[in-house]
Order: C-alpha cells, then structure tokens, then sequence
C-alpha cells in the first residue's frame, strides 16, 4: 500500500466526540467552573454542568483541558472518504494530533421550536452542555494508506459528491423554511446560511466530518419530508461562521 498525505482545513468548527461515555459532569466529577478557559467564548460558563471532551489519548482524573492530547480519530476520516461508495475500500487512515491550542469549548447552537412560526427562534442548545471542537480556520495534515493514487483520488471525488447532495438537501430545506413567518432575524440566519452553501456547492475540495452536523447532513434521504415532524430535521450551526458543523477542505498533497 502507498502512503499519503492529505492536508484539512476546517472551514466551520469540527465535532468529534465520545459524547456521554467520556462526558465529565460537574456534579460526579467534580470540575470546577475556574478550569474552563475564562475567555472561552459563546457558552455559558455558570450554568455549565457537563463537557462533552474532543477525543483524547489516555486516561483523565479530571477534567484538564490544558494538558490533555486531543486527537481527530483516523476511522472518523475514513468514514468521510468513504461515504460516496458502497464498495469495501482496503484503506487505513491515521489518527491526526490536534494541538489542545486549536480546540474550544462552545455551547451547542440550534434552530428551534421550527413546528411552531410564532415560538421559532435560533440559540443555545442545552445551555449546560458544552462540547469541545476544532475551530474554524484550523489545518491539520493527515496520512493514509492506500493502493494508489489514483484510487485515492477516486475516493475523494466520490466523497466530494456525495457532500454535495447533502448540502442541497439543506438548502432545500432552508428554502422550504424561509416560506415560513419566522421572525426577520431567523429568516435572516437562514437566508445567509443558503448564500454561503451556494459558494461552498462550487467547492472541489469540500467534505462533510464530525458530529452534530443534523440528519440532512449525515444522509442521502431521497425525499425530504415536510408535512411532519419538522424539528426531527435538526439545524445546528457553528455560532461563530453561521455554517454546518464539520465542513472542511481537504486535498491529497
């Protein structure tokens, strides 16, 4: 197999986390809100009770956010390659390190209450939870171990297509709730959110990794519908660049 390096930008901030079997609570574990980074911006601090870690090697006794080792796992990656193709792949791909500098801790910001015109608002998500992330304008350098590059390169198109179909389902489903009476500040949000997604659809190089990115954008559904349930088609966005979660830019180099 032939080696590879593969260079990732992330173009909203990147979720990968363990969730709830590595989360530290504040009332059993015991950490502290002097711990949390007091610059740490777009969460709220007093009413934090859980954190929900960014992968990290070895073993925590606390929550320790300024020596921990974080890391992008390689299966996350590979998963993302992978999501154009229905035929097994012999690929490996490396873990990449993550220096702690580059991840903060945020709150979760959704689009809420949509079934409802009059009560729809965009916020914090569970306003004591905070989740650590990559943040926008990160590049990190990744390896992978493939055939050839040729394959390699097959792979990356594929991905790149299959991304493309689930950022028009969004925007599809944006379009359909921009006809709603929504308040002018989230038919704002929404509108913008469609704006960038019009460029991003131009982009070669662009993929979908990571958590939280909402239904939409985790599947090809082949009809989206609207007559029901519309809050099961969750809207999360990167409170800071107004984007998805996990949209990145990544190119064999």
């Amino acid at each position: 197999m032939e080696k590879m390096t593969y260079k990732l930008t992330a173009i909203s901030s990147l979720i990968a986390s363990p969730r709830s079997n590595a989360a530290w609570y504040k009332d059993l574990d015991g950490f502290s809100l002097s711990q949390v980074n007091a610059k740490a911006d777009y969460l709220e601090k007093s009413k934090l009770k859980v954190i929900y870690p960014f992968y990290q090697y070895g073993e925590y006794t606390e929550y320790a956010p300024e020596s921990a080792e974080y890391y992008l796992p390689g299966t996350s990656v590979k998963g993302m390659l992978c999501q154009g193709t229905s035929t097994p792949v012999n690929l490996m791909v490396d873990d990449v390190q993550v220096h702690r500098g580059k991840i903060v801790l945020r709150n979760l910001f959704k689009a809420q209450y949509l079934k409802d015109e009059q009560k729809a608002c965009f916020g914090v998500f569970f306003e004591n939870v905070g989740v650590e992330m990559i943040k926008a304008g990160t590049e990190l350098t990744g390896e992978i171990y493939i055939r050839d590059k040729e394959l390699a390169k097959e792979l990356f198109y594929y991905a790149n297509q299959s991304t493309k179909v689930k950022l028009k389902q969004m925007k599809e489903y944006l379009h359909e709730c921009i006809q709603k009476n929504y308040s002018q500040d989230l038919l704002g949000k929404f509108c913008g959110v469609i704006q960038k997604m019009n460029t991003l659809l131009e982009d070669e190089d662009l993929f979908l990794l990571g958590g939280y990115k909402g239904l939409l954008h985790s599947m090809n559904i082949k009809k989206i519908d609207y007559s029901e349930q519309k809050s099961r088609y969750a809207i999360y966005l990167d409170i800071e660049t107004m984007m998805p979660h996990g949209l990145i830019r990544a190119e064999l180099t």
